[in-house]
């Protein structure tokens, strides 16, 4: 099992709100700067201000990386850090804002959970047999728990960069046994990452058995996956070892499939083979849940 996610995951917390309350002291001493000023000074302060948090994010993560239970050698490194030319560009957009501090300290804290989680996708890339898989807290929003049981756990095989890029799809009878307990995600995905059917596999070229890992459906970036103040992190599972979400996502696997059953029958769907309306999925989530 991967340690100390929960208490990584507030350590991160931890991190931001220290980076939160020196952005707050920066701005402090900006109110008699006019916008043109205001915009000159935040494009070199704020990526000085915030890049030794960000480096701390990333070197500690990937010291968490190499403490997980493995069969690798393999060593982890911090990732590349997001250019100081893109970190002004979201300060100047803060600046501009109704609410400039909350904007700034709300990009801020995405920037650096993104260290944490490049840190673990650029490793995961790197070792052969590595996975991983988004971790959100109890409390997350009605977005980030329909993502976090989206299947699965990522694999390094497939592109850690796409939507998809995973190891194999869980189907809604996998989510049904899975929120009943009938079986553990990595059980499930096992038996999704090998062709299970001789007419399937043949019409893949494969044989029964073959590995389906590698089809790519969708391109659009992971990092857009993350809102501003989203503490959800990427969880390396190393070779060897496993993952299992916790006990409340098995809840939000029936929260998933409950509001899957109720857009359809709202005819909320998309396209004209009813294809899942994740937006919609949402909205009823997050009616249900309050």
């Amino acid at each position: 099992m991967v340690h100390a996610v929960s208490e990584f995951q507030r350590l991160l917390a931890a991190l931001g709100a220290e980076q939160a309350a020196q952005l707050s002291r920066l701005l402090a001493r900006t109110d008699w700067l006019d916008q043109g000023e205001l915009l000159a000074f935040i494009t070199d302060a704020y990526p000085e201000a915030i890049a030794p948090f960000l480096s701390a994010a990333a070197l500690l993560t990937a010291q968490w990386y190499d403490e997980q239970p493995t069969s690798s050698t393999y060593t982890a490194a911090p990732a590349e850090l997001t250019p100081a030319a893109q970190l002004a560009v979201s300060g100047r957009w803060a600046m501009l804002q109704t609410a400039p501090l909350d904007a700034l300290t709300g990009s801020a804290a995405r920037a650096l959970f993104n260290a944490s989680r490049e840190t673990v996708l650029t490793n995961v890339m790197a070792e052969p047999g590595a996975r991983w898989a988004r971790h959100a807290s109890a409390n997350a929003c009605s977005f980030c728990r329909l993502m976090a049981t989206r299947g699965a756990v990522y694999t390094s095989e497939a592109s850690a960069t796409k939507v998809t890029g995973r190891g194999a799809n869980l189907e809604r009878s996998d989510r049904r046994a899975i929120a009943a307990g009938q079986m553990s995600r990595d059980e499930a995905l096992q038996r999704r990452s090998v062709y299970r059917s001789q007419r399937l596999a043949a019409k893949a070229g494969k044989n029964v058995g073959d590995s389906r890992i590698g089809a790519q459906r969708g391109t659009r970036a992971l990092g857009e996956k993350y809102h501003d103040r989203c503490h959800c992190i990427a969880v390396m599972v190393r070779p060897g070892n496993t993952y299992q979400p916790p006990a409340y996502v098995e809840q939000w696997e029936r929260d998933y499939l409950d509001a899957v059953e109720a857009t359809r029958a709202a005819g909320q769907t998309k396209g004209k083979y009813g294809a899942i309306d994740l937006a919609a999925v949402i909205r009823h989530m997050d009616h249900a849940h309050h």
